[in-house]
């Protein structure tokens, strides 16, 4: 039974911890946002508003005030603040910790508890489970805007619009909100960190993941904070972002109604500009490969609401240390609304564990996917196909969710696959390989090959921006 020790606030603890003074960003950091996250701001601040006892864990539930935000003449509410959700385990066996990076609204004014899923991940892993809301945080007004509770994509395209407009101006890096997203994630890190080593045992590393605009995060996370030892950034299928929404507008001949945030703000006329080239250096995580050097499970939709089925082919071979893939079959960007899904345990358990991942290598060539997995392990191997005749075109509502269909491949003794993926009589076909490593295990672990397309052709000529007025 769960028992409630404590229902009082406990004294705010900022003022105990020293706070580095602050700096101004200038073009002469190397690396802005890395700057930018590791200046404390001056409203930082937290507090534990429960403890909850569980039969082999505890859960902390924490109010965390990340930092400002603009000012009160650009913003309704300049100041973030988030739950901040831990569950330790009784016997906490590992010194690393998964930081799962989550979205909400600031409405939420009661504690965010813990789910199931969660604590099952905690206890199963030894580990320490944490998750952070309000990231970004939302809705706001902006003072020059018309219009009022700002969420999401809208959020932050109105921030790369006052960026892109005026003219990518050093003083208006802090417009881009994936700077006091990053920021918050970060300081979370941090009460993690000290809340365990005053209550339990020392966090010294952290496992970070999250999705849609929260796995954009994990990448930036990652990329400014050496404590990080992996990531899962979940459905975010566009790294590497020009050649990808020019595969966007080529495959669809039209922006998927899921990016209007960024349409309707005339983002998309910005691209190959000097202006968004200049944003991209800032934020976008293929600009600073070099510094995501840790194992990584990308985990993406094959019907993806967001992105093209294929945009893994604009990033994937430039990815630097361990890198592991996995497309889900048959969902959309909500991941059938579980954002914490067992394979990402999984890999996550393999990281800390130190657990050799069996070898799979696969690359695709023309028409055919080859695939090379450790003969010695135990697998099962599939493949997957779906057909849209009508486009190049693979959105959950446009094939349905049952589209990509299973065939069981037989196992081979030298776990050599070559498939041949032929073309549809009309339309387009989608085909994946997907390898289940310990598939009677407790922690099995899934990863597929990239996505190919056939035929390989655009059924739409190349986007041409209508030029932005400056």
């Amino acid at each position: 039974m769960k028992s409630i020790l404590s229902m009082a606030m406990v004294a705010i603890l900022l003022a105990s911890c020293s706070s580095p003074e602050p700096k101004t960003i200038s073009t002469k950091d190397p690396f802005p946002l890395k700057a930018y996250v590791e200046t404390i701001d001056e409203t930082f601040r937290y507090e534990i508003s429960e403890t909850i006892r569980g039969e082999s864990w505890t859960e902390y539930r924490i109010y965390l005030v990340s930092g400002t935000w603009l000012t009160k003449e650009e913003v309704d509410e300049p100041i973030w603040w988030h739950w901040l959700t831990m569950v330790v385990p009784d016997k906490l066996k590992e010194t690393e910790s998964l930081m799962m990076i989550g979205g909400g609204w600031r409405g939420d004014t009661i504690p965010i508890p813990a789910k199931k899923e969660m604590i099952d991940a905690a206890v199963a892993t030894g580990s320490v489970i944490s998750h952070i809301s309000n990231i970004p945080f939302q809705p706001l007004d902006f003072k020059e805007d018309t219009v009022e509770a700002v969420f999401e994509d809208d959020l932050i395209a109105y921030g790369w619009l006052k960026f892109l407009e005026g003219g990518a101006a050093e003083e208006l890096q802090p417009w881009l909100a994936r700077f006091p997203m990053t920021r918050a994630v970060v300081r979370a890190m941090d009460v993690v960190q000290e809340i365990c080593a005053s209550k339990h045992q020392a966090v010294e590393e952290f496992f970070v993941a999250g999705a849609s605009k929260r796995g954009w995060t994990t990448w930036t996370v990652a990329a400014v904070d050496d404590r990080v030892m992996g990531i899962a950034p979940v459905v975010i299928d566009m790294l590497n972002v020009v050649p990808s929404f020019e595969h966007h507008w080529q495959c669809y001949g039209e922006w998927a109604p899921a990016i209007d945030p960024y349409k309707n703000q005339g983002i998309m006329n910005w691209i190959n500009t000097d202006e968004f080239m200049a944003m991209l250096k800032l934020v976008e995580p293929y600009q600073f490969l070099d510094r995501l050097t840790m194992p990584k499970l990308l985990i993406n939709a094959t019907c993806d609401e967001f992105f093209v089925t294929d945009s893994w082919k604009f990033y994937w071979d430039d990815l630097k240390g361990e890198n592991y893939l996995q497309y889900v079959p048959n969902v959309g960007h909500r991941l059938n609304g579980s954002y914490l899904p067992e394979n990402l345990v999984s890999f996550y358990r393999s990281t800390i564990t130190d657990t050799q991942i069996p070898s799979f290598d696969w690359n695709i060539s023309g028409d055919t996917i080859f695939a090379k997995v450790d003969p010695a392990s135990e697998y099962r191997i599939r493949r997957w196909e779906a057909v849209n005749p009508e486009g190049r075109d693979f959105k959950s509502y446009v094939v349905g969710k049952e589209a990509w269909k299973m065939e069981e491949i037989e196992i081979g003794e030298n776990g050599q696959y070559i498939i041949p993926i032929a073309s549809p009589d009309k339309g387009y076909k989608g085909a994946l390989v997907e390898v289940v490593f310990n598939p009677d295990s407790e922690f099995p672990l899934t990863l597929t090959t990239g996505t190919l397309i056939t035929p390989d052709t655009y059924p739409f000529d190349p986007f041409v921006p209508e030029l932005p007025s400056k």
